[in-house]
Order: C-alpha cells, then sequence, then structure tokens
C-alpha cells in the first residue's frame, strides 16, 4: 500500500517526467538566436533538396538574452532531409527552472531528426533523459512537436528519480494543456529507505497538470509487503503546493491487508489479524503532514477481520452503506463510523466454539484505542437487533463497551430467548456479549413460557398461560440459568401472585424444572383447581367435600418462600401463615405439596409447633396437615387441643371435618359436648 510520503514521491517522479520531456525536449534553441560559433563548425542552412552533407564533432549553443539554454552535441551530422537535420551520437544539455529553482538536464541518444523551422525532433536508439536532481528516463524513441507543444514515444519507457521507478509502453505529454498519458502497461514502483516497495500497476496512467489529478485505469493494483489494493481505477489530487491531499480507488474496490493495517497507517502494538475490505469507492484524505486523515469506504462498505495473535479465534465481518476510518496525526485509526444499514457478524473459527453473533442498525460510532487498537466503545442507532443464539435483543439505541464487553440495549429494549421461553422487556438491558448475561433495568418485565407453549408448571400457572415477573431490577446468569428480581418484585402465573423484594428462579435438567426462592418477605395468592385424583369410585366420603372450599384461594405469608417444580412442593419459612377459605394456619414453617400437573394443592404440612384457625374453632399441635380432598385437619403433638365456643378438646392426635362437626380425637370420634376430653387421668381436684 502506498503510504503517503509515497504517494507524494510518485507524484513528485512523474511531474518530473513532465517537466523534462516539456522542457528539455522543448528545443526552445529553434527560436533563439544562435550563439558564436565554437571550434567545431556551425552548420549552415540546410538546403530545400536532400544532401548527402556530413560533419564531425557537430555542437551548437543557444542563448536567451545572456544566458546559455542549451548545448547540442552530436558526433556526427550525417545529412539533411529538406529542412531536417540528421545527427549521430547525440547530446543535448539544457537548463530549466524546478520551483523557480534553476537545474540542469541532459538528453543523449544514437540519433536525433531536427527540423528547426517546425520545431520538431525525433531521437532514436538508447534514449536517455537525466537531470541533476537524479531523474533518468530510457526509451528507442522519443518524437517533440514544438508546434504542438508534444512530446510522445510508442516505445517502452523506463523512468527513475530517487526513490520512485517506473515502466510504460509508449508515453504522450502535451505541454499546452500539462498532460502526461502513459498509455499501456504502466509500473510504478516506490522504494523509500529501508520501507517496503509500493508497486502499482495498471493498464494506463494520465496526469493532468491543470486539474491537480493523476490517474491510474484499468486493473488497477497496489502491492505493499502482503498488503494488496485491487480497482478499475486510482486517482490521486494535489494542490498549488505539489502536495498530495487526496486519493481514492474506484468500482470494484478490493483491500487484503495481511498485516491488518490501513494504507499508509501505523500498525498498533501486538499486531491485527488480516483485513479484506471490499467497495465502490475508497477516498483516502491525507493530513498536510502527508499522514493519512480519513478513509471513507462507500457505497457498500464491506471490512472482514481474521483474529490477530490476542483475538479470540473467530472471524468479524462489518458492512454499511458507508464505513468511515478515521485517524490521528500520528496515523492510528481512533474511530470507525458505519451509516445506513449497518451490520455486524462474529462467527467462530472451527474448531473453536463459540456462538455467531449478528448485530444490525442504521448507524453506529466505533471509538478506539489508537495505541492498542482495542474498542473502547460503540454507539448503535436506530432498529437495533442483536441475535446470539438463543437469544434475540431489539431496540432504538444500544452501546458496547470494550472492556466490560457488554451491550447495553435502551428504548423499547427487548430480549427474547427461545430456547428458555422467555421475553423480556425493561428501559434498559445490558448483555453479556461473551457470556449471555443480562441485567434489565427499571420497569422490567419477563414473560416465561416453555418452547411450544407447554404448561411449565410453574405454581398454579401449569396449564397453557405464560408467567409474567416484574420488578424495578432484574439479573440474570446465564452459566446456572438463575434469574434474580430485585424491589417490588411480582411473578404472576395465570391467577396466581408472588409477591417479595427479591424473587430468584433458576432452571435446571433438560426439562427446564423450576425452582424459585422469594424472600425479604413474601406474599402468595395460589389458585388451584379441584384435585379429582384421590376421590374414589365407592362413593368417596361420607360427606362430599365442598368444591368452593376446595378451590378457594390460597393466601400465604412468610418471611421467605420456595418452590420446587421436582417434586410440586411450596415451603414456606418464618412467621408463616397460609388461608385458604374459613381456616388458616400460622407455624414457623409450612409445606404446600401440589398434585402432579400442579394444578391442586394435595396438601397442606405447617408446624412447628402450628396453630388453626376456622370461624370459631380454634386448634394447636406440634404440626398439622391439611388435606383438601377430604376438608380434614390432622393435628399431632403431646398436647393437641381444639376449642370452639361449646367445647375443648384435648389429646394427641386430633382430626376435625372443615364442612361439619365430626371430631377424631386419638382415633375415636367425638361429638360437640361441654366436657373436656382428655388421653390420660389426672388427680382428682379438691
Amino acid at each position: 500500500m502506498p503510504t503517503p510520503r509515497a504517494v507524494r514521491r510518485l507524484r513528485i517522479a512523474l511531474l518530473a517526467l513532465v517537466m523534462v520531456v516539456g522542457v528539455t525536449v522543448a528545443f526552445t534553441y529553434l527560436r533563439s538566436r544562435p550563439a558564436a560559433a565554437t571550434a567545431a563548425p556551425t552548420p549552415e542552412a540546410p538546403p530545400e533538396q536532400q544532401s548527402a552533407a556530413r560533419a564531425e564533432g557537430f555542437e551548437y549553443r543557444s542563448f536567451k538574452g545572456d544566458k546559455q539554454g542549451f548545448i547540442l552535441r552530436a558526433l556526427h551530422m550525417v545529412g539533411q532531409e529538406q529542412q531536417d537535420v540528421r545527427l549521430k551520437g547525440v547530446d543535448l544539455t539544457f537548463t530549466y527552472m524546478a520551483k523557480g529553482q534553476p537545474g540542469t538536464g541532459r538528453i543523449i541518444s544514437d540519433e536525433a531528426l531536427i527540423n528547426p523551422s517546425q520545431q520538431k525532433g525525433n531521437f532514436q536508439g538508447h534514449v536517455l533523459v537525466t537531470t541533476e536532481d537524479g531523474f533518468e528516463l530510457h526509451s528507442d524513441s522519443l518524437v517533440y512537436r514544438g508546434d504542438k507543444q508534444l512530446a510522445r514515444t510508442e516505445a517502452p519507457v523506463q523512468f527513475k528519480r530517487k526513490d520512485v521507478s517506473g515502466t510504460s509502453t509508449g508515453m504522450t505529454y502535451e505541454a499546452g494543456e500539462g498532460r502526461l498519458e502513459l498509455p499501456a502497461d504502466v509500473a510504478v514502483r516506490v522504494q523509500a529507505g529501508t520501507n517496503p516497495a509500493t508497486d502499482i500497476k495498471a493498464a494506463r496512467a494520465l496526469l493532468v497538470r491543470a486539474e491537480g489529478t493523476m490517474r491510474f485505469e484499468g486493473g488497477v493494483t497496489i502491492t505493499q509487503a502482503g498488503d494488496v489494493l485491487n480497482s478499475d481505477r486510482f486517482e490521486m489530487d494535489f494542490g498549488s503546493d505539489q502536495v498530495v491531499y487526496r486519493a481514492r480507488a474506484i468500482e470494484n474496490v478490493v483491500l487484503d491487508s495481511a498485516t491488518g493495517t490501513f494504507p499508509g497507517t501505523v500498525p498498533v502494538a501486538g499486531g491485527q489479524g488480516p483485513r479484506h475490505l471490499t467497495c465502490r469507492k475508497l477516498d483516502l484524505w491525507l493530513r498536510p503532514n502527508r499522514q493519512l486523515e480519513q478513509a471513507i469506504a462507500a457505497p457498500d462498505g464491506d471490512l472482514t477481520l481474521r483474529p490477530g495473535p490476542k483475538d479470540p479465534s473467530e472471524k468479524r465481518r462489518l458492512q454499511a452503506r458507508t464505513l468511515t476510518f478515521r485517524f490521528d496525526e500520528q496515523g492510528r485509526l481512533y474511530e470507525l463510523q458505519g451509516q445506513k444499514d449497518s451490520a455486524f457478524d462474529t462467527d467462530p473459527i472451527p474448531p473453536a466454539k463459540g456462538t455467531p453473533r449478528r448485530m444490525r442498525c442504521q448507524s453506529f460510532l466505533a471509538r478506539l484505542d489508537a495505541a492498542t487498537g482495542d474498542i473502547k466503545d460503540i454507539e448503535f442507532n436506530k432498529d437495533i437487533t442483536f441475535e446470539q443464539a438463543p437469544q434475540k435483543a431489539t431496540a432504538q439505541n444500544a452501546s458496547y463497551g470494550g472492556s466490560s464487553e457488554v451491550l447495553t440495549l435502551r428504548g423499547d429494549a427487548q430480549v427474547e430467548d427461545e430456547e428458555q421461553g422467555s421475553r423480556l422487556r425493561a428501559l434498559a438491558i445490558d448483555v453479556a456479549v461473551r457470556t449471555g448475561d443480562m441485567t434489565g433495568r427499571r420497569n422490567v418485565h419477563h414473560v416465561l413460557q416453555r418452547k411450544g407453549g407447554q404448561g411449565q408448571g410453574l405454581l398454579m400457572g401449569g396449564g397453557s398461560e405464560p408467567a409474567l415477573v416484574t420488578a424495578v431490577i432484574m439479573e440474570y446468569t446465564a452459566a446456572t440459568r438463575t434469574a434474580r428480581y430485585r424491589e417490588n418484585a411480582l411473578l404472576r402465573s395465570g391467577k396466581d401472585e408472588i409477591r417479595a423484594p427479591e424473587i430468584r428462579l433458576q432452571q435446571s435438567g433438560p426439562e427446564g424444572k423450576w425452582r424459585l426462592e422469594a424472600t425479604g418477605g413474601v406474599v402468595s395468592f395460589l389458585h388451584p383447581r379441584r384435585d379429582t385424583s384421590r376421590e374414589t369410585a365407592k362413593g368417596g366420603t361420607a360427606k362430599a367435600a365442598d368444591p368452593e372450599r376446595q378451590t378457594a384461594t390460597v393466601e400465604g405469608r412468610a418471611r421467605e418462600m420456595t418452590y420446587i417444580e421436582e417434586g410440586q412442593k411450596a415451603v414456606y419459612k418464618g412467621d408463616v401463615s397460609i388461608r385458604q377459605g374459613d381456616i388458616a394456619t400460622r407455624s414457623p414453617e409450612a409445606t404446600l405439596t401440589f398434585s402432579p400437573d400442579g394444578s391442586a394443592i394435595q396438601t397442606l404440612v405447617a408446624g412447628e409447633p402450628v396453630e388453626v384457625q376456622q370461624g370459631p374453632r380454634h386448634a394447636s399441635g406440634t404440626r398439622g396437615t391439611y388435606t383438601p380432598q377430604t376438608e380434614t385437619m390432622l393435628l399431632v403433638g403431646p398436647r393437641v387441643v381444639m376449642k370452639d365456643p361449646t367445647q375443648e378438646i384435648e389429646g394427641r392426635s386430633l382430626t376435625f371435618h372443615v364442612g361439619d362437626d365430626r371430631v377424631l380425637v386419638d382415633g375415636q370420634e367425638q361429638v360437640r359436648t361441654q366436657t373436656i376430653l382428655r388421653n390420660r387421668k389426672e388427680p382428682p381436684r379438691p
């Protein structure tokens, strides 16, 4: 790739070629007055007809005023053809002005045919043009027409000036327009000191001095070390100060950089992987200090990046209608911008493991550490779509932190997980792109449903209805499949609700079984359906259970609660109170066991101890078991007591029916009386 300095050297060498051809072969001596004759004979005016005149040691001097313009020497003047003078062993020394400074040049050729009246010269055989500043031009022929201010050759041309050398087949220079054309097989090399050589090849080249433009056309290839730029055309613009300020590759642009650097830029510490850039036009803008300031790839910029020594083993591809690269004064990339229909894809390179990532947006702005090339941050704007299977995220705006590798979504932020059947919405969502961890902030709405819409067995909502969790903050850890909801957390599954300062949900196993933990003061409202799995075919109980009482809302309160889908139970701990209809329990701990499909409550076990209240009836014991299907409460313990307005009953085992007055004490049925029944003898009272 040509560096800005190399581009400037190339332009200077080509301008030198224009100057040499235009000035040295301009034959100003054809119009100047002849100088005094030297020791060699001065030729007479040529006759009208061809002559066989011959002179040895020919020399001719031309002056402009008091200043010598040129000295024309030849070994032989071998003849004249009408007004043309034929010379052999030609040696022309001339003076010229370049950038306000005088210089001396020289043209040598095997022979020349010169027509002074028509200002025409034809140099043939080993033509060599040199100047004192190191310029050389080699060709087998060179034709000059002074009347047309035209110099040209169809023969191969070789030229060189200091660090720049090149070849072409043919050359045409029009002095009046300052136009230099290299019509075929153009090859230019720039070798600046110990820097890698830059080679430019093209079908043809054109320099128009008035326009300040140099153009290479037709299959242009620019090569430097392992970097190759191909395009249909390559153009350079220079100002009145002769400094190149802009260069551009046009149509079918392909840049392959093995070193990972951009043309005319400085490599970063530690190195980068290969780059492959395609576009229709690559526009390069240079600073006054000759360093690259900006590069624009448009339309349809497409950049592929392979990993460097310190990068993960993955291929990255960046696309946009316009890609803009910005460089600091040291030629280091510090900013990259994509505009319209931007896309960023990342794919692992086998055998490396990883998840492909896809980002889509309207525009983005990436800021980089100029010294290391690492990403500092990226801003994405409008119509954001981010995919990292099984997650898919959308938003209106997003930002990415290079050191944290976290993508923050804002404005209608939403993340869907097809595998887990979840959909998360929040004012802002942070996604850790390497781990899949997420954080939702403010107005968190998290919908949970198993793949295929099947019931997830989450409390009573174990049917097809999804569960919804709301909170101020949600933190999800992908490695453990755990979501933590904080600040006014609410889980709603169907009609069921769980409220707590913090709720944690975890899925495990191939079936994604749930584990729920609520802490900080829990309130739950569960709506069971009637469980008919235990009803017998022989008439059931003596008195049918009340369906309304069976399916009444179960309200639970405790300091903490744990629900385990594997085993279908919910455990409440710390100042527990459970109420269903007119029956309530209070205990340090209580466990609800659900039916296999999770839709009904099979038992409530509370203790130790437990207090039970049903209307005016009050009972206490070490542990209580309530079975909704039979509407019975079993209390056990060293001392079980039941009281109501008409009686007090005591024993070590007490079962009472919620729907009627039946009571079993130590396995014996009792009727309502005014007496106190005990299962042990007491000493007589005085």
